[in-house]
């Protein structure tokens, strides 16, 4: 009976809730601002007549002819034109920044109106497009569907069946130079016989013809001396491609260059006419260096740039050039120029100018920090930065922050103090500092050398203070522009806590998982992370796309982290039989392994509509010398990024709740220490996100998981994994806000459970108690998007 009441309450709730909007919302459809005759346009619909014959693709040509209809309408919410209704309430504002301005500019959008949208040039447009992607018979009429206040297009698209390639032939050349570099074309072409005719693919082929003669050392090549001529007659929807160069080609496009000089000016200023003046010249690697000063060591310089005298010009080489001066994190322009080297010759001067960064620099951030566990208060990070530490790009970064928080909770009579101090000192070397040579010039992205070392200190006036150090040595290098890998051989932290108040040794007594939690850590490891973004992928065809979006991409995130195995196989072989617990520096230290991945799939239907979707799967196993993973290992659950209908890090392990524990000291079921860890994570979330006006952008969402442990917790009952783990995942629902600025994303989440970790929990629902609102209800504050 209480569920059908919740029902009907929730029913009830949302019908109130439709009738205030509808009324509230009933002007903003900005229809009383039209004028005799205008009308709101809607949108368009192309509807295929194929007159019975097959022809396929048409879900894809209703996609790529869509790009060409223009404007788009207005965005609408519940039926509304909010961002219409702005811009005409605003007027005309006399100050930009003032507030009617923002409301204009900001939250208005202009109203799209029928007299926009033209019709019938859209219609020729639509014909055009058809007939560049074969369909060369098609024809397309518009017809308006006029209403009081709106209308609507329908482009009546005659669909013929398309046209499709039958032969491709290339030029065969006048001399046996051209007659080889057209041979190579022909295997790496991307076009086929049986293909649709595209004249998109047709110009993707003319631009990578041209990119393969300027590798050849063509330097003056251009794309427009190349000349598809297309046959439509030799068969039934057939045709025939010759590829033919211009006539008057200029002699200077049909000479393969060679470099006679390459010079670098790593201190290019602008407003300067020349830079060999008081300069000093340096030849380095078949590059002439010319330095005022001594900023740069010129070997660093001239062992990333893959244009040498002597060479043959290569458009990959001066792009490989360009990757690399600009990878180097020291320039904040790198421009290179070529010239003639004269008397009517085959050679090429090149200049590469180099504008560097300011080397030095000090930023500061104050903040204001609000946790998931009621800690608030102010921050000051201070950051110093050197581009260039020791002449060599080297990025130094020296960062040092402070915060004072306080803590506000209904279960502690004197609120609790926690000061924190902290600094990390890194430097980044654009190079591979390696036992072995790594030759990288013929790759695009320069590998990078990592150091760093940090140090952090927490007090917890009253209960303890908290100190921990981390050294770390590794690397990071892009393979592709998609794919990432990062790799630390050396791995340190440690990890000890002192000036423990007696309350707070007395709560540690009666916890042995918090007593766990605080022993003091040493950890010795190795650890791996390779990444795939395919949203950075870009495709030969891709610039041609009208589309601004990719419909279907993915990212992929894989760890590997392992310590204490090698250290622990020589103190074996050194100290015989093992007696105890292995010590370094006179502390047990951890072995275990872990890893975890994360995967997440984007379906962007257009350019206003995403579905996000994301799995998490983790595991980590302690053994030898640990009986279990150390706490800054293992995993955790729920939070603004995780579980959002959960506070962070209070989720399991299984179907434990430290909440409802009755065992469990109130001081450690409050929110104090409420940070539950578990051995085994699995999450996974689903986010539907959409426009609604301008910068602000919604979301529903629905997300679901858990921890466990491997063993059984005396103290923990139900948190070990067991074959009915499925049963016990936690599930959350609830609606977001995002306001989207283009460099940051603010963005307010509220969520509530469906599924506690014992069962579901739907039929205690009920929007209209506050006590549920208050147990349940979970508001959440971030910046950026969760994933």
């Amino acid at each position: 009976m209480r569920r059908k009441n919740n029902i009907t309450l929730l029913w009830s709730s949302l019908c109130w809730l439709g009738l205030c909007s509808t009324l509230l919302f009933s002007g903003c459809t900005g229809a009383k601002y039209l004028k005799d005759g205008e009308t709101f346009y809607t949108g368009a619909e192309i509807d295929f007549d194929t007159h019975g014959r097959r022809v396929g693709r048409k879900k894809a040509l209703r996609k790529d002819l869509d790009a060409y209809i223009t404007p788009k309408p207005n965005n609408k919410l519940l039926g509304m034109r909010p961002g219409a209704w702005f811009y005409y309430v605003a007027g005309e504002p006399k100050k930009k920044n003032g507030l009617r301005g923002f409301i204009k500019n900001k939250l208005g959008q202009p109203p799209v109106l029928l007299k926009n949208a033209t019709p019938e040039r859209t219609a020729k447009t639509l014909a055009g497009q058809l007939n560049n992607e074969g369909y060369f018979e098609s024809t397309v009429k518009p017809e308006v569907k006029t209403g009081k206040t709106e209308s609507k297009v329908i482009y009546h698209v005659n669909l013929t069946r398309p046209y499709r390639l039958r032969e491709i032939n290339f030029p065969a050349g006048r001399d046996s130079t051209y007659a080889a570099i057209f041979r190579t074309l022909k295997d790496e072409s991307l076009l086929a016989p049986k293909q649709r005719y595209d004249l998109q693919r047709l110009q993707a082929e003319q631009e990578r013809i041209e990119k393969v003669l300027k590798d050849f050392g063509f330097y003056y090549f251009d794309d427009r001396y190349l000349i598809f001529e297309a046959d439509s007659t030799v068969a039934e929807r057939k045709v025939d491609l010759r590829l033919r160069l211009e006539p008057g080609i200029p002699a200077k496009a049909r000479k393969i260059y060679t470099l006679s000089e390459v010079k670098v000016f790593p201190n290019y200023v602008l407003a300067e006419d020349s830079l060999e003046n008081a300069s000093v010249v340096t030849h380095v690697n078949g590059v002439t260096y010319v330095e005022k000063g001594n900023t740069f060591r010129p070997e660093i310089i001239t062992d990333v740039i893959n244009l040498k005298k002597g060479d043959r010009y290569s458009r990959e080489a001066q792009d490989l050039t360009l990757s690399h001066l600009m990878g180097l994190g020291v320039f904040k322009f790198v421009n290179i120029k070529f010239t003639d080297a004269g008397n009517d010759s085959s050679m090429l001067r090149s200049n590469i100018f180099l504008t560097p960064l300011k080397k030095k620099s000090v930023r500061g951030e104050v903040q204001g920090v609000s946790k998931s566990n009621n800690f608030v208060g102010p921050g000051v990070t201070l950051t110093f930065t050197n581009r260039n530490f020791l002449r060599g790009a080297e990025l130094f970064q020296l960062k040092l922050n402070t915060a004072y928080e306080v803590q506000i909770s209904k279960q502690q009579q004197n609120p609790l103090n926690s000061f924190e101090f902290g600094f990390e000192a890194s430097l980044t070397i654009p190079r591979f500092i390696t036992p072995i040579k790594i030759n990288y010039n013929s790759r695009k992205y320069l590998p990078k050398t990592i150091i760093k070392t940090g140090f952090n200190l927490q007090n917890r006036v009253g209960y303890y203070r908290l100190s921990s150090a981390n050294a770390a040595y590794g690397y990071n290098w892009r393979e592709t522009v998609s794919r990432t890998h990062e790799l630390y051989p050396i791995d340190l932290n440690f990890v000890r806590t002192d000036k423990r108040s007696p309350a707070f040794n007395e709560l540690v007594e009666q916890n042995p998982v918090l007593a766990n939690s605080f022993e003091n850590q040493f950890i010795l490891g190795t650890r791996y992370s390779y990444t795939i973004n395919t949203q950075l992928n870009e495709t030969p065809m891709q610039k041609y796309e009208k589309r601004p979006y990719q419909t279907h991409s993915f990212y992929f995130n894989g760890n590997v982290d392992v310590a204490g195995n090698l250290l622990h196989t020589l103190q074996d072989a050194f100290n015989g039989e093992k007696t105890g617990s292995l010590e370094i520096f006179g502390l047990p230290y951890s072995q275990y392994v872990k890893g975890d991945i994360d995967f997440r799939y984007y379906w962007q239907f257009d350019e206003h509509n995403k579905i996000a979707s994301r799995l998490i799967l983790g595991a980590g196993y302690a053994f030898g010398n640990s009986a279990t993973l150390p706490y800054v290992k293992q995993f955790a659950i729920g939070g603004s990024n995780s579980i959002r209908a959960f506070p962070a890090r209070s989720v399991g392990p299984g179907t434990y709740n430290v909440r409802t524990d009755p065992n469990s000291d109130e001081l450690y079921k409050g929110t104090l220490f409420v940070d539950q860890r578990g051995d085994i994570k699995l999450e996974s979330n689903v986010e539907y996100r959409f426009d609604i006006i301008r910068m602000l952008k919604g979301a529903v969402f629905v997300d679901a998981g858990n921890i466990w442990l491997w063993k059984e917790d005396s103290l923990r009952t139900g948190g070990k994994i067991s074959s009915d783990f499925l049963k016990q995942l936690a599930v959350g629902t609830g609606f977001g806000l995002r306001f989207d600025f283009s460099f940051f994303v603010l963005r307010f989440d509220t969520a509530f459970p469906l599924r506690q970790t014992s069962g579901w929990v739907t039929d205690e629902i009920d929007f209209g108690s506050s006590s549920w609102r208050g147990k349940n209800l979970v508001f959440n504050i971030a910046i950026g998007y969760p994933f």
